[in-house]
């Protein structure tokens, strides 16, 4: 019986699963680089999709309200709105940063306005630690134990040995790289990327708000880009009408090494950015020559999103697939980004790291062998990184590529379903 278990990565995969593990009677540790406990989204938004769901189900006992709900979607089509509206299950989205805090509330107690009295830890529940400012260096195997080295801020080095190893230290993983994973697909360049924003509601027309808040929205604005919006609450939990936020994403197709790549990736200090500049530091007059020009194709809500967004964050979109997931006779495992990272179209990485540790359950019970779990999540993760290659060629490539996605998928898919009898 597992009995002990490290985890490389403190963000929402590490948390889920140690979560889980703690909830199991699992002594665990948490060993997460950044040395600060309050971690900011910037008021990110993510899709608390089936997996997520269950899992909090069976293991979220702050009885918090974790989700904005709704049934509708609508499309609009440049400056034509909702040319197209459906009625959907039910989608649930919230806020990164609150979802991290009210996991941290469960997994150690951890304080904060979105859970200032977080629940007491059962009796059958495992002894945990949270530990910030953790650089793991090194990894040893030995006779059914894993020895982890580690450097914290100061540079004083340290080792833990466990039975477990999770490496949940995201698409940069050092985990990764110490086990020498192999890769199916290495990490790539997309070719597009985000400008991504929220705006509370109280800060937009009335109009605005209504259009928005019955449900997630996109527009399509041709020129492969196009933007949605969709409802959260804030990193600290708040669901008040006024307080509410429009998180919005805007995709644009970018060539790297061009102009318009170092213009945008080039901060207001001159610094050139490989891949993300965060809130507040994108160069105001090329976002605003950006926006000008976009707000001309989009309906008036979103224009109005974007006027009232004048510092977004940017990020090129990257993705990834790793083709093994368990290694040292089962004793390291990758979960979620460290093993697959997604293009974020279809809005699953949360998700995949949910039904990484769902999954991982069975193995734990003794219902599954590490190997099968392995063999199933890195198909699962072909046919998701598929599937968002699909969606992404949807809202904003050329019907060949579109075209192309799809087969692939559909290929995929009809290679690998179940066998009958």
């Amino acid at each position: 019986m597992l009995t002990s278990a490290v985890i490389v990565g403190g963000s929402l995969s590490g948390l889920i699963h140690g979560l889980y593990l703690k909830r199991q009677g699992v002594n665990v540790t948490i060993l997460e680089q950044d040395v600060n406990e309050e971690r900011s989204s910037h008021n990110a938004g993510i899709q608390i999709s089936d997996n997520v769901n269950k899992f909090l189900r069976q293991n979220d006992i702050t009885g918090a309200r974790l989700a904005f709900q709704s049934q509708a979607m609508h499309w609009s089509l440049r400056t034509r709105p909702k040319v197209y509206s459906s009625s959907t299950a039910t989608r649930y989205w919230t806020n990164w940063g609150y979802v991290y805090r009210i996991l941290r509330a469960n997994f150690d107690g951890y304080v904060s306005k979105a859970c200032p009295d977080p629940p007491a830890a059962r009796p059958s529940d495992g002894q945990v630690q949270y530990l910030t400012g953790k650089r793991v260096t090194g990894m040893q195997y030995a006779d059914g134990l894993v020895s982890l080295d580690y450097v914290d801020a100061t540079g004083k080095e340290g080792s833990l040995s466990s039975e477990l190893v999770i490496g949940a230290d995201g698409n940069h993983s050092t985990v990764r790289k110490l086990v020498q994973a192999p890769q199916a697909e290495p990490e790539n360049y997309a070719g597009y990327f985000a400008w991504r924003g929220s705006v509370p509601v109280r800060d937009v027309s009335k109009e605005t708000a209504d259009f928005f808040l019955n449900g997630i929205c996109f527009d399509l604005l041709g020129n492969k880009s196009y933007i949605l919006c969709y409802v959260i609450p804030t990193d600290h939990g708040s669901f008040e009408s006024g307080e509410l936020l429009l998180n919005w994403l805007l995709y644009q197709d970018l060539k790297e090494g061009s102009p318009e790549e170092e213009a945008i990736f080039t901060d207001i200090h001159g610094r050139r950015a490989q891949r993300t500049i965060p809130q507040g530091l994108a160069n105001p007059i090329v976002w605003e020559t950006r926006r000008s020009a976009l707000v001309q194709r989009m309906i008036p809500p979103f224009a109005e999103l974007l006027t009232k967004s004048p510092t977004p964050f940017v990020t090129k979109i990257f993705e990834a697939l790793g083709s093994q997931a368990s290694f040292c006779e089962g004793h390291v495992i990758l979960v979620g980004d460290a093993l697959a990272s997604y293009r974020p179209n279809i809005g699953r990485a949360t998700d995949q790291a949910a039904a990484h540790c769902l999954t991982l359950a069975e193995v734990l019970q003794g219902k599954k062998s590490v190997e099968a779990w392995d063999r199933e999540t890195c198909r699962e993760a072909k046919r998701v990184t598929l599937l968002s290659r699909f969606m992404s060629e949807f809202t904003r490539g050329t019907w060949f590529s579109f075209f192309k996605a799809a087969v692939f998928f559909l290929w995929f898919n009809w290679r690998n379903k179940p066998l009958k009898g």
